[in-house]
């Protein structure tokens, strides 16, 4: 197990991975030539599946970091997120460019925009372009880490529109969509649900009062003192007044004594 955590745990195994799935998708087949009648076309479809995965392992990352925070396997996979997400973003412009190809140059691509899928695919690349270019140190520090997180939350709504581009670019699309789409709901839901019964466990601790120890000097019926000397003696200063009282009185109740 430890040998495996390791695996999963390196750059250069996360990158080789990212780097892989194109190889073995893309460009394997289309040197072969198992990309059947249509080579083009079955590329822009499998860059577009790439991209829309990749992106939807990502989202995934930080549910499962919730609801499994102890488990080994998914601490080591979270370390590549950033890589993840540009990777996504990757094969998107790469399926992007397919697209301008397929629909014959720029002035086919101007002629698609009349198809609403276009632009829901274009907006959603335009925020994951956004967050790439941003996935960095140096944008941390230069938009600060909670403008830099506000920022990075358009992810999901990179993946809506995504998905949504997805389930109506053509016939059949849905059925592909929908396997992404519910399991990442239902993350997101599970991860809510948990973070507020964590809140809600939290404050109901905070509001809880102590109560005192057995041997607490101040617990009613072994200090001798009256409710109102009990008040007062909850605080250290006034404790110390108290104390110099009873001694000057010889009273156990820390009254003065009033001379005849």
């Amino acid at each position: 197990m430890n040998f495996l955590i390791k695996i999963l745990a390196n750059k250069l195994f996360a990158l080789l991975l990212l780097i892989g799935v194109g190889v073995w998708l893309l460009v394997i087949p289309a040197f072969t030539g198992s990309l059947g009648a249509n080579p083009l076309e079955k590329l822009l479809h499998q860059s577009g599946e790439i991209a829309i995965w990749t992106l939807g392992a990502v989202l995934a990352l930080s549910p499962l970091r919730v609801l499994l925070p102890r488990t080994r396997i998914v601490n080591a996979v979270n370390r590549h997120r950033r890589a993840i997400g540009v990777s996504a973003c990757v094969y998107g412009l790469l399926h992007f460019g397919l697209h301008v190809l397929y629909e014959g140059g720029l002035d086919g691509l101007a002629r698609s925009l009349s198809k609403p899928f276009i632009w829901f695919g274009i907006a959603g690349l335009s925020i994951l372009v956004a967050l790439a270019l941003t996935s960095n140190n140096w944008s941390i520090r230069a938009l600060g880490g909670k403008n830099w997180k506000l920022l990075h939350r358009l992810a999901y709504a990179a993946a809506a529109l995504l998905i949504y581009h997805q389930s109506i670019a053509g016939k059949g699309h849905w059925h592909i969509a929908r396997w992404l789409l519910f399991p990442l709901l239902t993350l997101q839901v599970a991860r809510l649900t948990k973070i507020l019964l964590m809140r809600s466990a939290r404050a109901g601790r905070m509001m809880s009062p102590n109560p005192p120890s057995a041997g607490s000097y101040f617990q009613t019926g072994k200090t001798g003192l009256t409710k109102s000397q009990q008040k007062v003696a909850g605080r250290p200063s006034q404790l110390k007044q108290l104390a110099a009282l009873r001694a000057r009185s010889g009273s156990g109740f820390g009254v003065i004594a009033t001379p005849p």
